[in-house]
């Protein structure tokens, strides 16, 4: 079965999928998502390197590029550690940078930037069960809800007894930013990813050019 064949059958499904659960769950690892879709297409039988590269797959910028974006300071926590790595599985290549802020005892975070250009149109389905609808849920443990970070839409959770929580956002269909957060206060955290460039990040994804 060819790419072109099978492409409206995950369409369909990828929406009755996104309509049947409220809040579907984000990949823990964007990496782990890509690798296994990537396996999915090659199992079509297309020959390209990249299955996707026909459909608009971007080239992910370098690990190097995507590290700069990482902020030196997230709302006074200093940076303890950067990096940024490329994997790969079937010639589709993910970029992602980690930023950890914090130390001792006080509120610890983390920053993931992870680049999808390889999965041209379908690198925000990490996303896109929350990207289609509105959430608003708050309890005594926490809540979740849709919300907007500089212009792009984002999806906060925050659970009360562990004083952690999440803050997610997708920039220009391909760049996924988690914004992880341990003992910490919900405003806190909030800060912590407006320290975060998008709007940089969403220069960067408009300039890159499609792979031939």
């Amino acid at each position: 079965m060819k790419i072109r064949t099978a492409l409206p059958l995950f369409l369909a499904a990828s929406q009755t999928w996104a309509v049947a659960q409220t809040v579907p769950a984000i990949p823990a690892d964007a990496k782990d998502a890509m690798a296994a879709f990537s396996k999915m297409l090659q199992s079509f039988g297309d020959d390209s390197n990249n299955p996707l590269a026909a459909l608009g797959a971007q080239k992910p910028v370098g690990a190097g590029e995507l590290k700069a974006m990482l902020p030196a300071d997230a709302d006074g926590l200093r940076r303890t550690n950067a990096r940024g790595e490329k994997t790969g599985a079937f010639g589709a290549n993910v970029v992602q940078a980690t930023g950890e802020y914090g130390d001792g005892e006080g509120p610890r975070v983390k920053i993931n930037i992870t680049d999808l250009a390889a999965m041209g149109p379908f690198g925000a389905l990490a996303g896109f069960g929350w990207m289609q609808t509105e959430v608003d849920s708050e309890g005594d443990h926490g809540y979740e809800r849709t919300t907007e970070q500089s212009g792009f839409k984002t999806l906060e959770k925050y659970t009360n007894a562990s004083r952690s929580g999440t803050i997610t956002v997708v920039v220009g269909n391909r760049f996924i930013v988690e914004v992880e957060g341990r003992n910490i206060d919900p405003t806190k955290l909030q800060a912590c990813a407006r320290a975060i460039d998008f709007s940089a990040l969403d220069n960067l994804a408009k300039a890159q050019p499609a792979t031939e």
